[in-house]
């Protein structure tokens, strides 16, 4: 049986439960960034610019409409523009963002599956997967430092 939404949905809530738990705002827009990079990155090939682009357009408009600190997310050239929306600060979404970053990686990971009948679904939750805020090997936080320098 091919994966479908609620497979995508266990599949990111799985990754959110390793990945992502309690971690502060700040850090979880961090692992949200790299996130939908490393999704892109892994699609761009097969799909192209234009394909993908209209496609996470579309992802982050229906995010919008239910979380509407989404909106200053935007698709710029080949990759998602985070700055307007770390501007907003914490306090704006830090209540809802979890289940904001689960619902666009859900609609994401649904649309890409719908779009290729489940064929890429495998590598990328797998790339999924690998996504974290340490690096292996690697220690200390300075992930706070590094999205200063953005």
């Amino acid at each position: 049986m091919p994966p479908d939404e609620a497979s995508h949905a266990a599949h990111v809530e799985a990754w959110l439960d390793a990945a992502a738990k309690n971690l502060p705002p700040a850090q979880l827009v961090t692992l949200f960034e790299r996130a939908l990079d490393a999704l892109w990155q892994r699609v761009h090939f097969t799909l192209g610019e234009v394909t993908l682009t209209a496609i996470v357009d579309r992802v982050l408009y229906t995010a919008s409409e239910k979380y509407p600190f989404l909106s200053t997310l935007k698709v710029e050239g080949s990759e998602i523009r985070f700055d307007e929306f770390r501007k907003q600060g914490a306090v704006q979404y830090d209540r809802h963002l979890p289940e904001a970053v689960r619902f666009v990686l859900v609609e994401f990971l649904t649309v890409l599956g719908n779009l290729t009948d489940e064929i890429l679904t495998p590598a990328l939750h797998a790339e999924l997967s690998k996504v974290a805020l340490e690096e292996p090997g690697r220690t200390g936080g300075d992930d706070d430092d590094a999205e200063g320098a953005r």
